[in-house]
């Protein structure tokens, strides 16, 4: 088996796919879209695997992959796609457009080490037969009957020795879990009525068919962000996702605030404000699926959702949506309409003062 590997290069003149051979003991878990380790020169670099096939066109002898990187497939076939069209547009290396999808621990570059967190937690194992047990055995076994899965931490205030034994004697059974950085709970806060106007743009978008991308014109104040969960609602209720763009980051936690008062634990955040660990989380929860709503600014355009139903861009006016500085130069609204093509999905551009 062959792999076409897009690799960063210092040297920006190269933009890329080198072949490479797949060991034997790679190729069940080799797939589009992972990260891997590769030998280029006398370096070991880091690329993304972009074609999987059974030979190659060129006649040098290939190198082989030294490892993948992660369990998790980093770029799904849209994102592959997005990122093709994006080098046509806007002019920029291929690589660079996949890295501006990516938290700073998923990039193709050295360096990348920030891991995924986990907590230890132990529960009673219902088989086995009732012993006798010292007393700090006895305090550990009563706190998980209670609670019935108690973090490590609390477990070693009372006895390290005695947690051990017991689980060595399997006594209790020791579960790993992933511990997220950030973490969102679930309100009961009241949905609040929508007036007639609201209603009605809420009907024209759903019935809408043929027309994918709407204008929400109305003034600050007047109730876009309502009609915007309402969409959002309607289609979770079809088994979707949404994004939604804000164009500063201090407007960003005014909008969490809101939608996590309605949608809980199913909101995910990407934005600047975050620390690269938070980014990571984040990311790796949205493409497990454990989110199906993004909040952000600009970067957030490039969530890892699948079987998106709904792309939301508040003050849709806002240069901020620009990326100016840095390869490669999009325009997130763009960005936007070109996953709505790929899912066929509803896009909403608010403002009270829109773009010409």
């Amino acid at each position: 088996m062959v792999a076409g590997v897009l690799v960063q290069l210092s040297n920006h003149n190269i933009d890329r796919i080198f072949d490479y051979f797949v060991p034997k003991n790679l190729e069940k878990e080799i797939k589009l879209g992972v990260r891997v380790e590769v030998p280029f020169g006398k370096q070991i670099i880091d690329g993304f695997v972009l074609e999987l096939k059974n030979s190659t066109s060129t006649e040098m002898k290939l190198k082989e992959i030294l490892k993948i990187k992660d369990t998790q497939i980093i770029l799904n076939e849209e994102l592959i796609e997005l990122g093709k069209k994006m080098q046509e547009e806007t002019l920029a290396t291929q690589i660079s457009c996949y890295q501006a999808m990516l938290p700073k621990g998923l990039k193709a570059k050295k360096g990348s080490a920030i891991s995924e967190k986990f907590d230890l937690y132990y529960s009673i194992n219902q088989t086995i037969e009732e012993k006798k047990y010292n007393a700090s055995q006895q305090k550990i076994l009563a706190l998980c009957k209670e609670k019935g899965k108690v973090l490590r931490k609390e477990l070693l205030e009372i006895s390290k020795s005695s947690l051990d034994t017991l689980v060595k004697n399997h006594i209790l059974i020791e579960e790993k879990v992933k511990h997220y950085r950030i973490t969102y709970e679930n309100r009961k806060v009241e949905k609040k009525e929508l007036t007639q106007e609201q209603k009605d743009v809420v009907k024209k978008v759903i019935e809408e068919k043929e027309s994918t991308i709407f204008l929400l014109h109305g003034v600050t104040g007047s109730g876009k962000t309502e009609v915007y969960m309402e969409l959002i609602e309607h289609a979770l209720q079809e088994g979707k996702t949404s994004i939604v763009l804000v164009p500063e980051i201090s407007l960003t936690p005014q909008m969490i605030e809101r939608f996590q008062n309605r949608f809980g634990e199913k909101i995910a955040a990407l934005h600047s404000a975050l620390s690269d660990g938070e980014k990571y989380d984040e990311w790796l929860r949205i493409a497990r699926g454990e989110a199906s709503i993004v909040i952000g600014a600009r970067s957030a355009i490039f969530a890892p959702l699948t079987n998106i139903g709904m792309i939301i861009i508040d003050e849709e006016h806002s240069d901020s949506y620009k990326q100016n500085d840095l390869n490669p130069k999009y325009n997130a609204k763009d960005i936007a309409i070109l996953r709505s093509e790929y899912y066929h999905c509803k896009v909403i551009m608010g403002s009270a003062t829109p773009s010409l």
